[in-house]
């Protein structure tokens, strides 16, 4: 019998990896003492339990928590972190910044291309397995790509890659 499962693998770098280690520790922190102290203090109030808006609402958080804290330690274990000296700076692939020009509007947006585990549209990380990500991979600075959206196809240059 031949063993068909293999480990899925999140690729991340290695800041993205610390960030999702430090999240998991104050998950951790918030599970098993901020909540647990809650959760006493809550249940010591007279009545009957499930009544207790207080006390469900603190059950409820324990389990977003919980199962928050299972998918990073899933995250983790599947964790391979991008070796930095190995991103190219003359092709777009994970771990690069790009500078793209659209062919219509405003000026150029720069972008990181991450893994879906390490996007953070506020950092301008973007993922490989979107759209623009997608379209982007592979080719190198002064070509023009064409990224397929459900408002139409977009043009854009792009102008430089950088690690």
């Amino acid at each position: 019998m031949v063993n068909t499962t293999e480990k899925e693998i999140f690729y991340l770098t290695q800041e993205g990896y610390d960030a999702k280690v430090e999240k998991l520790k104050e998950l951790r922190s918030e599970l098993y003492e901020e909540i647990p102290e809650k959760l006493k203090s809550a249940k010591s109030h007279e009545g009957d339990i499930r009544e207790n808006k207080e006390f469900m609402f603190l059950r409820e958080q324990q389990d977003r928590v919980q199962a928050e804290v299972n998918r990073l330690e899933e995250l983790l274990d599947k964790a391979e972190i991008i070796d930095e000296s190995e991103i190219r700076s003359d092709m777009v692939s994970i771990g690069t910044s790009v500078i793209l020009q659209p062919a219509e509007g405003d000026g150029p947006e720069t972008f990181i291309l991450v893994s879906p585990a390490e996007v953070s549209l506020e950092k301008n990380k973007i993922s490989i397995e979107s759209p623009v990500g997608k379209a982007l991979m592979g080719h190198h600075q002064g070509e023009e790509v064409v990224v397929e959206t459900p408002a139409g196809d977009r043009r854009y240059r792009i102008l430089g890659i950088g690690e």
